[in-house]
Order: structure tokens, then C-alpha cells, then sequence
């Protein structure tokens, strides 16, 4: 068995691209679409593989500035709520600075600190309140958004790829 993951996709693509496919010549069109999509996933995981622990930490570094920032914010209003949130940030700082966190520690230090920051918008006590949590997630989301297109660069979605800015966890191509 080949040890090497980028090695075991790139076999992988090339079997189902030069044996499988076309000993499918005769199925269905749905067969044939399944197969495209599955070359597709692998070639996006091959593509990302080498990435994938910068983007995820860039990911969590972006989420925790803003639970930071709606933290300071809210703090003296929404006191406990604001505890949860720094705690967690705390959480994601140390899981962050751990040379043994994996993708999956980072992955679920995002989804909490992204659950929390919800809540707490979700549950804002006046109309002024959620509008200012609005100017901060809006503040904040511009760079996020525009990592989680890099992130699906290979996908062949972007009109104009140059365009978007270039980051650390990216390797150049």
C-alpha cells in the first residue's frame, strides 16, 4: 500500500479516469455524473491536502478576533454570555498554540466560538444591540469570506482567481 496520501489520490484519479470511466462507456448518465463528482471531491482533496492545517488555523485565528472583539463590545451588558465567550477564546488560543492540535481540535474550536458569537446576536436585547453586532460580524467577515474562496479555489468557481489575495496557509502553485 502506497503510505504517501497525495500519492494514494493522485493513483486513485488516474484508475478511475483511465480504467473505470471508460469501462462505464455504456451506463446511465447518473453513473457516469457520480463518477465525475468523486474524481472531483479527490482532485479538491489533493489539491488541499498540503493546506488544509493553515487554512483551518487561519480560520480559527479569524473567528477568535471576533469573539475577542464581541466580547470587548458586549462585555458590561451581557456579562455571563461574555464569560462563555472569553472562556472559549481561551480554549482556541491554547488549542492554537498546541504543536500536537490537529484539524479536528481546530475545526471544533471554530464551530464552537462561531455557536457562541451566534447566540449571543441572536439573543440581542434591542434593536441597537444586534444592529452593532451586525457592524462587527460584517466588519470581520469580508477576510473570512474571501479565505473560504481560496479555500474552494480548485473548484473552478472564481470568474477571476488573481483577484483574490494571497495567504500564508496557501502554497504557491
Amino acid at each position: 500500500m502506497i503510505q504517501s496520501f497525495e500519492t494514494q489520490l493522485q493513483v486513485s484519479l488516474r484508475a478511475l479516469g483511465e480504467i473505470v470511466a471508460p469501462a462505464l462507456a455504456g451506463a446511465d448518465k447518473h453513473v457516469i455524473e457520480q463518477l465525475h463528482l468523486v474524481m472531483a471531491a479527490l482532485g479538491f482533496m489533493q489539491a488541499r491536502l498540503r493546506s488544509e492545517v493553515g487554512f483551518q488555523q487561519a480560520e480559527l485565528e479569524a473567528y477568535l478576533a471576533l469573539a475577542e472583539e464581541v466580547a470587548a463590545n458586549f462585555r458590561k451588558h451581557r456579562a455571563s454570555d461574555c464569560a462563555k465567550l472569553i472562556e472559549a477564546v481561551s480554549a482556541g488560543r491554547v488549542v492554537l498554540a498546541s504543536a500536537t492540535s490537529q484539524v479536528g481540535d481546530y475545526q471544533h474550536s471554530t464551530r464552537h466560538l462561531r455557536q457562541l458569537v451566534a447566540a449571543l446576536a441572536s439573543d440581542s436585547s434591542s434593536e441597537a444591540e444586534a444592529a452593532d453586532y451586525q457592524v462587527i460580524v460584517l466588519a470581520r467577515s469580508g477576510a473570512m469570506i474571501g479565505d473560504a474562496r481560496l479555500w474552494c479555489l480548485p473548484l473552478g468557481f472564481e470568474l477571476d482567481p488573481t483577484a483574490l489575495p494571497r495567504r500564508d496557509w496557501l502554497p504557491v502553485a
